[in-house]
């Protein structure tokens, strides 16, 4: 292998596979990045078992050119450290003796040690084990947006692995995401536009699919997502991730404790709650705040025997029913807050003991969150 690349494209390659890097696995391969070149592009490819990314830099007169094919896996700790103290401008990358790699920038000369590429766990596209069960394009900006809204709920316990995962279900055309960590729910509906298997459901677990939203650039651009038996893959321009799934089956009747009645609704601002909110989430004792409506007006409240509380109060936009008082973990409902993009909140209150209802108003992007009440003593 021998290859001439910018130190710009070879950090931007490695700032993606990077993620997928195992520091201290006991498979030594698996904390190195295979990087494999071909006629017309140089590949570099990370893997955790758990999640594959790879990332293609394509063949352009200006940041790389290919001289002689081949591959090798590298330690990603030191080839990363390494390219980014070097100087700015070309770099040769070449392989003559077996599982060497000499790296050559300006008077700097580095030898790496490194593994055979064929032991490396290998990418699989297309699909090897069938034809995708469905395969669709969703705008960047609309996938980040739910991903991070329904993230939120998801359990980071392995108690219940089902929990800390995604679910994506499809059902005409449509992609229901959901997550419940048993406390809080949150789902979304997308609209594809493509004509899906119906009754095609996975679960994608919740970490993976955070760091594949990250590394979606331009949100104007759309992201393929073909979705096979056993993992699901996400191909954006030259950034390709592939995720297993979690096997089980995603807990129904998390839907059923949707309220399909309500109290009191309350219209609200989402920007003047949220800043409300961290306000008295400063002195929250337990993360316990508590929200009594009344007037037409939002009162939070916060405290902490040693140290203080805090009251704020914010106007809503409309109420309707009656007033009540509720207590809520803060830090939950800041969660839910901060993902949110614009537009008014309903926020419904089905009683004491049943969970706080709050729905986006934007009807080209419908999100759904349930947050269960705090019991108090008073």
């Amino acid at each position: 292998m021998l290859v001439n690349v910018t130190k710009e494209s070879l950090l931007h390659a490695l700032q993606h596979v990077l993620k997928a890097v195992v520091a201290n696995s006991p498979n030594p391969i698996l904390s190195g990045i295979h990087i494999q070149a071909y006629e017309k592009a140089l590949v570099f490819t990370a893997s955790n078992t758990s999640m594959t990314i790879q990332y293609r830099v394509p063949e352009d007169k200006d940041s790389m050119n290919v001289q002689r094919t081949g591959g090798i896996v590298v330690p990603a700790r030191y080839l990363s450290e390494i390219i980014r103290r070097l100087h700015a401008g070309w770099i040769a990358c070449e392989s003559e003796e077996p599982f060497i790699l000499s790296i050559t920038s300006g008077d700097s000369h580095v030898r790496l040690c490194g593994l055979d590429p064929a032991e490396f766990p290998p990418v699989h596209s297309p699909f090897t084990d069938a034809e995708p069960a469905c395969k669709f394009h969703i705008q960047n900006d609309v996938l980040r947006s739910a991903i991070r809204q329904v993230c939120v709920a998801a359990s980071t316990s392995d108690s219940r692995p089902v929990l800390t995962g995604v679910s994506f279900e499809f059902t005409g055309g449509n992609l229901s995401l959901m997550a419940t960590d048993g406390i809080r729910f949150a789902s979304r509906t997308l609209h594809t536009g493509y004509n899906i298997n119906n009754g095609t459901n996975v679960i994608v677990p919740a970490k993976n699919i955070n760091e594949i939203v990250k590394m979606l650039s331009d949100d104007k651009a759309a992201t393929e997502i073909a979705v096979s038996r056993h993992q699901i893959s996400f191909t954006a321009n030259e950034l390709h991730v592939q995720s297993v799934l979690i096997e089980g089956v995603f807990p129904s009747a998390v839907k059923n404790v949707i309220p399909q009645s309500c109290k009191s609704e309350l219209l609200i601002g989402p920007y003047g709650f949220l800043q409300a909110v961290e306000r008295v989430s400063v002195l929250a004792g337990g993360n316990i705040i508590r929200l009594t409506a009344a007037s037409g007006k939002l009162v939070l409240l916060s405290g902490t025997a040693d140290i203080g509380e805090v009251r704020d109060e914010i106007s809503l936009e409309a109420m309707e029913g009656d007033d009540f008082t509720i207590a809520l973990n803060g830090r939950f409902l800041l969660d839910i807050l901060r993902c949110l993009d614009s537009g008014s909140l309903r926020v419904r209150y089905t009683g004491k003991e049943s969970p706080v209802v709050i729905l986006t108003t934007d009807p080209l992007s419908p999100a759904l969150f349930l947050i269960t009440p705090v019991r108090t003593h008073d």
